[in-house]
């Protein structure tokens, strides 16, 4: 789960962007701004629309994989799935039951809890440098003079817009 938790919390550090709810972002820097606004919103829903189709699918093969993983935990790592369940804002029974939506909502809902401190620097956090190279793009975001130029937020064109895609995030070490 850490790798997913990583992509939210890296959201709110801005460094994952996409494009606003339906509305589309014909550049990435559009995109980052309506991806901002919608998570300084915490509208977790709008910033799934925003994932791209193959960031989805990987969602759901997620999600899968701790339904299939919950439902046969017993003694510290049954605990452990309790304690994620609950900053997620998620039951048991849910998290035995989990599509790809649900699980990214909850894991937006837990970077906003475990990562406070990064998640209220997303408001000031700028674009500091876009390379593009065909449908793909990344994403160099700025807070303050400092730049995250290790871990940029990746881009897909797709379906005219640009969209978040996590399917070629790297979670730091």
């Amino acid at each position: 789960m850490r790798g997913w938790v990583w992509t939210c919390v890296a959201a709110g550090l801005a460094v994952v962007i996409g494009c606003g709810g339906g509305r589309g972002a014909s550049t990435p820097e559009a995109a980052f701004e309506a991806y901002k606004a919608a998570m300084a919103n915490k509208d977790f829903e709008g910033v799934w629309r925003m994932l791209s189709a193959a960031s989805r699918q990987q969602m759901e093969a997620e999600a899968k994989r701790i339904a299939e993983q919950t439902a046969k935990s017993e003694g510290p790592a049954k605990t452990a799935a309790e304690n994620e369940a609950k900053l997620m804002d998620l039951t048991m029974d849910q998290l035995k039951t989990l599509h790809g939506k649900e699980l990214f909502i909850g894991y937006c809902t837990m970077a906003a809890r475990v990562g406070k401190e990064e998640w209220e620097k997303l408001p000031r956090g700028q674009v500091a440098r876009v390379q593009i190279n065909g449908n793909q793009a990344d994403v160099f975001v700025k807070v303050g003079e400092q730049v995250d130029m290790e871990h940029p937020l990746p881009l897909l064109f797709e379906d005219g817009t640009w969209k978040i895609d996590v399917t070629r995030s790297k979670p730091p070490l």
